[in-house]
């Protein structure tokens, strides 16, 4: 008997929100109906054709990639491929695109057997799922591990300390944390002298 009772308040409640969808739908058509409509051009900010876009990241002179060499120009090809991205302000999608045109020889190749299982049909192309999937082709985990033990072994030695400190830049982005509090940076810099 109270299941019944609940089912019945159910069906009055599903029925008056569906009176209520009504007579909305209504209202709206009658206001829509008595006022004037006027079309506002439409304004598209920051859409630039592909063209142009290919046309200035060239005139920036990004580097090619081939897939062959140290592992690290892997790492350094994608942010010199970034910092023409930010200049530029390009979309995810066009990130991709372009960075995949900068891919030739065996790179180029791997992108074509890869693309397929990493952007679907119909699927956006996304920048940071493309770093995740390049960099687990072209800087393996070893080369990550030893770039790692590279900067815990880091010392000046006889690097001036401008040598050491454009080292300790390049390969802390492989510390096995990052280093974000500037005190922990300096005495780990310091460390090393």
């Amino acid at each position: 008997m109270r299941i019944d009772g609940i089912v019945q308040a159910l069906e009055t409640l599903g029925n008056l929100m569906e009176q209520q969808v009504q007579n909305q739908a209504i209202t709206t058509a009658a206001a829509a109906a008595t006022t004037p409509t006027r079309v506002q051009p439409r304004i598209v900010i920051g859409v630039r054709p592909m063209h142009k876009l290919v046309e200035q990241f060239l005139k920036l002179q990004p580097p090619k990639f081939t897939g062959t060499g140290d592992p690290e120009a892997a790492t350094l090809w994608i942010q010199e491929l970034e910092k023409a991205f930010d200049l530029l302000r390009c979309s995810e999608e066009d990130k991709v695109v372009i960075a995949v045109y900068q891919l030739q020889g065996n790179a180029s190749t791997w992108w074509k057997a890869t693309r397929g299982i990493v952007f679907p049909e119909g699927m956006v192309l996304v920048w940071n799922t493309f770093v995740e999937v390049f960099n687990g082709k072209y800087f393996s985990d070893c080369a990550r591990e030893h770039k790692m033990k590279e900067f815990q072994c880091l010392c000046q030695g006889l690097m001036t300390v401008d040598q050491y400190e454009a080292k300790f830049a390049g390969l802390s982005q492989y510390a096995p944390r990052p280093i974000e509090d500037p005190s922990d940076k300096a005495r780990r810099f310091r460390n090393g002298l």
